[in-house]
Order: structure tokens, then C-alpha cells, then sequence
């Protein structure tokens, strides 16, 4: 029986104690590929299926991008506005039970380019270490400021977890999760490339379980694994070709630091926290800083 017959969309009957869903076909996945500031970007990924709770649209990519027209990180999300981002690319893909179970989760895939909003003349994001500062600075730019109570300080996000080198990249290349402290997590696989000296391909994939509870309880109801199966096919296939004048930055970076590399394991991160100004000092929570 095909697919999506046996597991679709069209709840008939009452959900499983526990179930493993079904989503895309990864083996039908295409392939895309995009231009960025010279450097090429190639990755497969599914057709969009969005979750049937009312459509979200998809970001059609183009065919290259200059990366003249970043925009500030919207003021709620960033309060720091020290990084600036370009939109390229978001898909959403559905996750159903088997024999009219209905909807049980999605996992979207979402990606852009960041670039400190103030370039920084001495910070080439080719350096293993800069792209590692970096992509924790970004982070806690956007997630370190949330807490569940101002009075107690308590956070609601954590990150970096399952910190990971991309090793499929000859570049330096770094993927790890974050999740929120409460309800059921809705983990968020973060995956941050350097494309140039100013700039950063950042894939961010966010999975959401139709379940209620702790992250125990809404595993236990339903299996993660198909979830974080794609998302791993997903980064799996991410290539990389670097435009000559970042080659040529990498090469200098290998020439004179042969040792560089990202680093092969990392702690959470002290939240709640703040960014600086220049994107990437992070400083002590101040729910006043911003305000």
C-alpha cells in the first residue's frame, strides 16, 4: 500500500498511544543550488508539504544572490540589532500515522545568510575560530534574551547541544541544537557555513511533535527518529563550492594556522545573556539593555 494512503493527512481516527510517523521520501528529493556572494550552496531537500493547521508558504530560492540588501533581524527577535540577514530559502514538510491517524508533527528547513551589521575589518568568518564565535554570538543574539521570568532569570532556550563538525565540508563547518526549556522542546538544528569573509550561510531546521508533555512524554508518543532522519539526510547533502576570492582567504588561513579547526565538542552557553553591539561580545542579561 502506498505511502500516502496509509499515512495521510486525513484524521478518521483516534490517535495511537505511540506511533512512528511517516514524512517525505528522501530518495525523491531534488536538488538545489544557489549562488551567494560567488560562492555555490548545493543541497536536497524534498517538496514542500506543509502541515495542514493553515499553510505556511514556502521561500522560492533564486538562482544567485548578490547579498547587497540584508536587512536588521526584526527588533522582538534580536533586540541587539547587530546582525543583519538575507532570506533564501524555507520549506515545511508534514509527518502523518499510519491509517488515518492523522497529522503527528512537521520539520521545516529555513535558510539565510547573516553578516554582522557592522563589519568587523578584522574578522574573516573563514577562520575556523571567528565562524565558531560567531555562531554562538548570532544565537544568543536571537535566543539568549528569552526567559520564562524576568524576576527569576530563568531561561528559555539552551544551546549549543549534540554540537557537531560537518565533515562532509572541506571547510570549517559546525552543527548543533537548541531546544526550549519547557513544554515539549521543539528541538532546532543549527548548521553554520562560512561562504565568505563578511558572511555566513546559516540552515536552521525546526521540528515540532503533535504531542503534549514533557520532551519525554511527546517522544514516547511520537518517535523522533523520522524527524531527525531527515534533517540529518538533509545536512548530509550540503556542498559546498567556494567563489576565489574565499578560496583563496581559506587557503591563506590554512597557510599560516595549519592547526585551525572548529572545535570538537562545546557547552551550553550561560543564558540568559546578551549580545553587544558589534554582534559578538556576550555580555551579562540586562532586561533594561534593549528596552
Amino acid at each position: 500500500m502506498r505511502n500516502f494512503i496509509k499515512y495521510s493527512k486525513f484524521k478518521l481516527r483516534d490517535r495511537p498511544g505511540s506511533c512512528t510517523p511517516v514524512g517525505p521520501s528522501f530518495k525523491h528529493a531534488t536538488t538545489r543550488s544557489v549562488i551567494l556572494a560567488g560562492t555555490e550552496v548545493v543541497f536536497k531537500v524534498p517538496r514542500h508539504d506543509p502541515s495542514p493547521y493553515g499553510e505556511t508558504p514556502q521561500i522560492r530560492m533564486r538562482k544567485s544572490y548578490s547579498l547587497n540588501a540584508a536587512r536588521p533581524i526584526n527588533w522582538n527577535v534580536q533586540p541587539s540589532q547587530s546582525w543583519c540577514h538575507t532570506e533564501i530559502f524555507f520549506r515545511q514538510w508534514s509527518f502523518c500515522g499510519p491509517w488515518f491517524t492523522g497529522y503527528m508533527g512537521r520539520t521545516s528547513c529555513y535558510l539565510e545568510v547573516v553578516e554582522l551589521a557592522e563589519a568587523n575589518p578584522r574578522l574573516n568568518f573563514m577562520h575556523p575560530k571567528a565562524l565558531e564565535a560567531a555562531s554562538l554570538s548570532y544565537l544568543t543574539a536571537n535566543y539568549g534574551h528569552e526567559v520564562i521570568d524576568r524576576d527569576s532569570g530563568e531561561m528559555n532556550y539552551i544551546a549549543p547541544l549534540n554540537w557537531s563538525v560537518v565533515t562532509q565540508l572541506d571547510i570549517p563547518a559546525v552543527q548543533f541544537d537548541s531546544e526550549s526549556t519547557a513544554g515539549s522542546a521543539d528541538p532546532e538544528r543549527h548548521v553554520f557555513i562560512p561562504i565568505s569573509k563578511l558572511h555566513i550561510a546559516h540552515f536552521s531546521f525546526n521540528t515540532v511533535q503533535n504531542a503534549s508533555g514533557t520532551r519525554e512524554e511527546v517522544d514516547k508518543q511520537v518517535d523522533p527518529a523520522p524527524f531527525k532522519e531527515l534533517v540529518d539526510n538533509i545536512v548530509g547533502s550540503i556542498q559546498v563550492t567556494l567563489s576565489p576570492e574565499a578560496q583563496a582567504d581559506w587557503d591563506e588561513i590554512k597557510k599560516n594556522n595549519p592547526d585551525a579547526k572548529v572545535s570538537e565538542t562545546c557547552a551550553p552557553l550561560k543564558w540568559p545573556a546578551d549580545v553587544d553591539k558589534d554582534g559578538l561580545t556576550i555580555l551579562e542579561y540586562d532586561p533594561k539593555r534593549y528596552a
